[in-house]
């Protein structure tokens, strides 16, 4: 049986649909942990009490005992349900200070009691295939993946969390937080939470808002520096970049990091005008996919020509920080202040390097 998404599962949870055993594995822990509060809620929908739901964490009780407890019938309630926390049983690693019986886990799975539900959580990104007691969970039992989510994924999860906090979010607003906070839903669950009491209930998440609030490490903080600066908006990439030399960010390195930028947007425009693909440019330019859509939507702003022009600026301006003909701060200074100057320059009534 193939593996189910963790949208695939919500859905049959959302019908009705329980089953006996589940095996959910992979590198995604959130979504893990959303299913399993979503089976509690469906197998006890008036609520969970201490008799009908057991915890077990593998690295500390034998899995025997797990099986044992899935095998006790409920008291006073019609099901239980038993989770074991990380069951590297499915996997090739060994827990170092208990001694586990696979077996009879694997004989519980091939005859499972129809009065629990027990819930076997791996994080691993690969099940080990060889073991029968994998073969024996995706025969009898629900199989789960959770792999990190894509971009675009991940701004259907921004949407709906945002909606299960009874808030709105602009499409620039999501596309600032994943910008800002990366895909890291846990990170993302905790932002949207600060952003939502900020915004207060039922109110809409704003760009501004997101730029104020959003926690961001300094690699982010970097590459939402770059983002103001490739889309010409100079005064918020001024603020930003103060704000990172008084955290002793080099000005050479945000040069760098601009000419990077400026360079993959290039090659993208390029690449796009010859009818490749996002995914297939990503793979050409070693980028990953999401940024090179980022890049492209930035490159909108520019023809190729600009962008030529752009990079022979930044070439112009390496050369004379290391022949010492001017200070790295200053040149970095110069460069941001006349952008504009340098886009108006091309003449687009828009008053962006665009147009071919």
């Amino acid at each position: 049986m193939a593996a189910l998404s963790f949208r695939d599962v919500m859905g049959e949870l959302k019908r009705g649909v329980l089953h006996g055993v589940y095996l959910l594995y992979g590198t995604e822990a959130l979504l893990m942990e959303d299913v399993v509060y979503a089976i509690q809620q469906q197998a006890f929908p008036q609520g969970v009490d201490d008799f009908s739901f057991t915890k077990i964490h593998y690295d500390e009780t034998p899995i025997q005992l797990a099986v044992q407890e899935a095998e006790t019938i409920p008291f006073l309630a019609d099901r239980k349900v038993v989770y074991v926390q990380n069951c590297l049983a499915f996997t090739a690693s060994k827990s170092p200070r208990v001694d586990h019986n696979p077996d009879a886990l694997q004989a519980y799975l091939e005859n499972p009691a129809p009065y629990t539900t027990l819930i076997l959580t791996v994080q691993a990104e690969k099940l080990d295939e060889r073991k029968k007691l994998t073969k024996a969970a995706q025969k009898n039992a629900c199989v789960v993946q959770f792999q990190a989510l894509k971009e675009n994924e991940c701004r259907e999860w921004i949407y709906a969390e945002v909606g299960r906090q009874n808030g709105q979010i602009t499409p620039d607003a999501t596309a600032r937080l994943l910008l800002s906070v990366g895909t890291n839903l846990r990170l993302l669950r905790s932002e949207i939470e600060k952003l939502i009491l900020y915004a207060g209930e039922e109110a809409t998440i704003e760009e501004a808002m997101v730029d104020a609030l959003a926690t961001r490490t300094m690699e982010q903080n970097i590459f939402v520096f770059i983002d103001e600066v490739v889309r010409v908006r100079i005064e918020k990439a001024m603020r930003m970049m103060y704000d990172l030399l008084k955290n002793k960010e080099e000005p050479i390195k945000l040069l760098f990091m601009i000419t990077r930028q400026v360079r993959i947007m290039h090659q993208v425009k390029v690449q796009s005008g010859r009818g490749y693909s996002l995914q297939q440019i990503a793979s050409q330019i070693g980028v990953h996919p999401y940024a090179t859509k980022v890049a492209k939507e930035q490159g909108n702003r520019f023809s190729v020509k600009a962008l030529e022009r752009l990079l022979a600026d930044l070439a112009e301006i390496d050369y004379k920080i290391k022949t010492g003909q001017i200070q790295d701060r200053t040149a970095l200074e110069m460069f941001l202040l006349s952008l504009p100057q340098k886009v108006s320059e091309e003449g687009h009534p828009g008053g962006h390097y665009a147009g071919r």
